[in-house]
């Protein structure tokens, strides 16, 4: 049957773990170091409330300084990845009007061939369309022919 850690046991080499330590020494200092910061300054009642008003304008300011410094930065990031873009559609283009892009020359492959197989079965269609003119007009001609012998004779 397995072992169970009960909570105080040591972990086999005879210290405890070092978190439950450190957690009760950092939460019993955290509550203090703040109810004192908040009493000290409780009693400057005029005073606080003037550099609560001017602290809160500072930082007010340096939020508004730091969003308009990400603001400045991100039009700057902005433009240049227009830029490269522009700079890639443009030597994309000088690829494809060079007759140098794979991705322009695989395609146009299969348009070319798909071009000469329309060619070559329109010429075939074109060629029987013909033929059967020419039937057709052959058998007129032959029907006329016959009509004209019956109605001599």
């Amino acid at each position: 049957m397995p072992s169970m850690k009960v909570e105080g046991d040591s972990d086999g080499d005879g210290d405890m773990s070092g978190g439950d330590t450190e957690r009760s020494a950092g939460s019993s200092r955290g509550p203090d170091r703040d109810s004192s910061a908040e009493e000290a300054d409780e009693p400057d009642s005029d005073d606080s409330s003037e550099m609560d008003e001017s602290e809160c304008e500072r930082r007010r300011n340096e939020c508004l300084d730091n969003l308009a410094n990400l603001e400045r930065q991100f039009t700057i990031l902005r433009e240049q990845l227009y830029n490269e873009r522009m700079k890639h559609v443009k030597y994309q283009l000088s690829e494809v009007q060079g007759g140098r892009s794979q991705e322009y020359l695989g395609p146009l492959r299969r348009l070319q061939e798909n071009m000469k197989v329309r060619i070559e079965v329109a010429g075939i269609l074109k060629q029987m369309r013909i033929e059967n003119i020419r039937h057709k007009y052959e058998a007129e001609e032959q029907a006329a022919h016959q009509n004209f012998k019956v109605s001599n004779s």
